[in-house]
């Protein structure tokens, strides 16, 4: 999407905080239903799609619509939360509804502003949510890396590009300078990183400790075999490649960019770009000790094709947080975009109809790894379940 800047609503935010009451952080956790003992999660997260144009496709993308979802299970109804970009991946992590300058794809790499701490424990469906507008979110708010830290679980995000130009951005924890415009908005020859793509980087929790962040926020690196840092690197044994493994192609190779600034996949077309990535890159994780062990792979997409005139639907119940009074912009969701989920804890051939979105997916993965529910992820009606793992395993 063609990110644009928003302004501050004073008079919006001055209403959420004369409405809402605010307390302390919950920390309840969550109660799993009969789950398949999955400890290494791969995400993959593409860009800017509607499902009826990638799964519903199939001569355009054939490897994602035709061979990855036989291979696995499809969720046709797997919807995005909001547009335009950065919106959708911050509420991957943390359960945060959109805010006007996340919406915005945060332009500016401002701070949050705050108008109150967390809201919890009021028993209204704003529980979790942090009153305010910004981009980069104070410690105050949690996220699922730092979640998994505090618990003892690893994780990594892998950044394709990150540094390759490294006048733009560091090569690990890449991200402009707080309150300076994002000079990363746009692809670059040889660089198509993107910081609004890459959550992590929206967190004091995280970027607060540099050497922390830059041990955790990674390039994606080579797919050789060969390769002495990055993904390929860290898949060779099981206790190496990390629990939770957040994967962001570059935005030529997620199809959010054809024709591509920064490389030639030779695709045809964004959609056949995406398809060079997954062949490139799935085969590599299936082959790992660790997916083949305990391992789950996601891939979906941030949101449809946004306004004006694109898909802004929604499903699972949501509902604006106290930011934004419509997260689609124009409607109450990211889209239909569909998702496809890879295990050997799920038949080949699976699907499944039951509804799901970007806080369901966190809320099904703080599931699998024994964490709280973050944000509007505590609220998500439903997260993957046997519709889903419909392998048997032991203890099913």
């Amino acid at each position: 999407m063609v990110p644009r800047r928003l302004v501050r609503p004073a008079v919006l935010l001055a209403a959420a905080a004369a409405t809402l009451s605010m307390v302390g952080v919950s920390t309840t956790a969550p109660t799993a239903a009969t789950l398949p003992p999955i400890h290494h999660v791969f995400v993959i997260t593409l860009e800017n799609e509607t499902s009826s144009a990638t799964f519903g496709n199939p001569s355009a993308d054939p490897y994602l619509a035709e061979t990855l979802k036989g291979e696995g299970a499809y969720v046709p109804n797997y919807y995005g939360t909001g547009h335009e970009s950065n919106d959708n991946y911050i509420a991957m992590v943390s359960g945060q509804a959109p805010n006007l300058q996340n919406q915005g794809d945060c332009q500016i790499y401002d701070q949050f502003l705050g108008i109150g701490p967390l809201i919890t424990g009021t028993g209204t469906p704003l529980d979790g949510q942090a009153p305010g507008t910004g981009c980069v979110f104070p410690t105050s708010v949690p996220d699922l890396a730092t979640q998994l830290h505090d618990s003892g679980d690893t994780w990594k995000g892998y950044m394709e590009d990150m540094g390759n130009v490294p006048s733009r951005e560091s090569a690990q924890c890449g991200h402009p300078t707080l309150d300076t415009q994002d000079k990363t908005q746009s692809a670059v020859a040889g660089d198509g990183y993107v910081s609004r793509h890459d959550p992590f980087v929206y967190f004091q929790s995280i970027i607060g400790d540099p050497t922390y962040c830059a041990a955790h926020v990674v390039p994606l690196g080579s797919s050789s075999s060969n390769a002495t840092a990055g993904l390929v690197h860290d898949l060779k044994m099981a206790d190496t490649t990390p629990d939770f493994s957040f994967i962001v192609p570059d935005v030529c190779d997620d199809g959010h960019d054809y024709p591509c600034t920064n490389e030639n996949l030779h695709g045809g077309s964004a959609l056949g770009d995406i398809d060079v990535f997954l062949q490139q890159w799935v085969p590599i994780i299936q082959a790992s000790p660790a997916y083949n062990q305990d391992g789950l792979i996601i891939i979906t997409f941030d949101e449809a094709a946004g306004p004006p005139n694109g898909d802004s639907s929604s499903c699972c119940n949501e509902l604006p947080g106290p930011n934004s009074p419509l997260p689609g912009i124009d409607g109450l969701g990211g889209g239909k975009v569909g998702a496809v989920l890879l295990s050997k804890f799920i038949n080949p051939g699976t699907v499944s109809s039951t509804p799901y979105n970007h806080y369901a997916l966190l809320g099904s993965i703080e599931q699998l790894l024994g964490l709280a529910k973050l944000g509007f992820a505590a609220d998500a009606p439903n997260t993957f379940g046997h519709d889903v793992y419909t392998a048997n395993w032991p203890g099913k």
